[in-house]
């Protein structure tokens, strides 16, 4: 991965060098020219440590803005683009964002109804296959929900639990991961509810340990809501691929964080390490 932070050793390297050359004493510069390399002088070997150490150390990336009800458009919103796209509270895809190749879930050998992208389906059979095997089978409650979907969705819970209520476990129109197509709620039953005791549950526990190496995320971990803006949900899994899953997972962080240093808050020109 490119890092997405600026690095500023060599021209405090080459400063430092030339200082270095510039105030050689005269004893030192004779010995040079016998063709001795002469050692540098206490002080500039100490201003050269210095100025290396500070030039190297990593520039702070950009503050992970507050957990807002905003709709400002996430910079990743094409669907070409759906590994780096950052939806949460603040950030949005557009009413017309719809993959143009949702497939059963079925064809993971899932059980369940949903829709999902194609190119998920490899990784997801693969995921389904080992959980069954380690005898903890998985099931879907719900996949892919357009733009309309989400719609009905939070207005659904807004009448039942109140507007205040709703927004703190539902997402707004266009803030949905499901959108995206990538995006499975897990259960271990079809058309069992959704619930934080699926994470105690024999094949959450597993999910938790192995969703990554088969390029699934869990986008609201436990404790985590001031930084991913909800609470847990051990059900949601977001699909990023094999390598981002596993930089992710390596990096502890929480995925909104990650996502947002990684790709969000950086120049448009950043390369995508997925890619």
């Amino acid at each position: 991965m490119r890092s997405p932070r600026v690095v500023r050793a060599a021209p405090f390297a080459l400063a430092a060098l030339f200082l270095a050359g510039s105030a050689m004493p005269v004893a030192a510069a004779d010995e040079a020219v016998a063709g001795v390399t002469p050692a540098p002088p206490p002080e500039l070997t100490l201003a050269l440590a210095t100025l290396l150490a500070e030039s190297t150390s990593e520039a702070p990336a950009a503050r992970l803005p507050a957990c807002q009800y905003r709709d400002d458009p996430t910079r990743y919103g094409a669907v070409r683009e759906w590994r780096r796209t950052l939806l949460d509270t603040n950030l949005r895809l557009t009413r017309s964002y719809e993959p143009w190749d949702l497939v059963s879930v079925s064809r993971a050998g899932l059980r369940g109804t949903g829709l999902v992208r194609n190119l998920i389906i490899a990784d997801l059979t693969a995921l389904a296959d080992a959980a069954r095997k380690a005898g903890k089978p998985l099931a879907v409650r719900s996949a892919y929900r357009s733009y309309a979907t989400q719609v009905a969705t939070f207005a659904m819970w807004a009448r039942r639990s109140g507007y205040e209520q709703a927004l703190k476990f539902s997402a707004r129109p266009g803030h949905s991961e499901h959108q995206l197509g990538t995006t499975i709620d897990f259960t271990t039953a079809p058309g069992e509810p959704l619930s934080s005791t699926f994470g105690e549950s024999p094949a959450g526990k597993w999910l938790a340990r192995n969703g990554w190496q088969y390029g699934f995320i869990m986008s609201y971990p436990e404790g985590q809501r001031r930084v991913s803006c909800y609470g847990y949900e051990p059900w949601h899994w977001r699909y990023v691929g094999r390598d981002l899953a596993r930089q992710i997972h390596e990096s502890g962080q929480v995925p909104r964080r990650f996502l947002w240093e990684t790709f969000e808050s950086l120049p448009q020109a950043a390369e995508d390490p997925a890619r």
